[in-house]
């Protein structure tokens, strides 16, 4: 039996990191051919901020809520992870015109 999705816990660290990468992909194509996976980067981040940023809570840990470090193992469901958070502000970064690496 398939579980219902909207039952299932969100992964905003696997958004972020999805979004980081389709800048990636983005900037080896040319600009019209980057131009849909930059906007649905950008699609990314802007739901990321208006649905599980904690940026209007100073006392938050974490920059983005509902991560999912290990779904099968009920580990880690439904919080913060350090990754997620990484990816989250790289993609910003990105978006504001940093071109260098970490990796």
């Amino acid at each position: 039996r398939t579980p219902d999705p909207l039952s299932q816990p969100r992964d905003t660290s696997a958004a972020s990191c999805a979004a980081s990468g389709l800048l990636e992909i983005a900037g080896l194509l040319s600009a019209e051919e980057g131009r849909i996976y930059r906007q649905a980067a950008e699609s990314i981040l802007k739901s990321l901020t208006q649905h599980y940023s904690s940026l209007d809570e100073p006392v938050y840990q974490g920059l983005l809520r509902e991560g999912t470090g290990n779904k099968p193992a009920n580990q880690n469901v439904n919080v913060s992870l350090i990754y997620g958070d990484y990816f989250y502000v790289e993609t910003i970064c990105k978006l504001l015109g940093w071109r260098n690496r970490v990796f």
